[in-house]
């Protein structure tokens, strides 16, 4: 069973004439367990691929599941439980709180968990 899904997932940016197509029909599945590189160039959708699979953008069409929920159509306090929760992730432009070493880091998120 999958534990991440991106059913005919399309993200735009813009409209018209500054249009920008980031993702195009997209069809994904990932068990857990599995090592799973995302590769291409700049441009290519890597941060949004991955920024709408942690729940902090939501796809223009399709549907993209975690654990058998729909997390597109999960309210933004569900979406940030859900990232609290089960996705862990560090973008390029990482929110980290700057005087905290990474243990620190997690022992902090750990403290904000019920």
């Amino acid at each position: 069973m999958s534990n991440l899904i991106f059913d005919s997932v399309t993200k735009i940016f813009g409209e018209g004439g500054s249009k920008y197509v980031a993702l195009e029909n997209i069809n994904f599945e990932a068990e857990s367990g599995q090592l799973i590189l995302v590769v291409g160039p700049s441009g290519s959708g890597k941060t949004t691929f991955l920024t709408i699979a942690g729940g902090l953008q939501t796809p223009t069409n399709g549907d993209v599941k975690i654990n058998d929920s729909t997390i597109n159509s999960l309210s933004k306090k569900q979406q940030t439980k859900l990232r609290l929760e089960k996705i862990g992730f560090v973008l390029q432009s990482y929110n980290l709180v700057p005087f905290l070493t990474v243990e620190e880091q997690f022992k902090f998120v750990d403290k904000l968990k019920k």
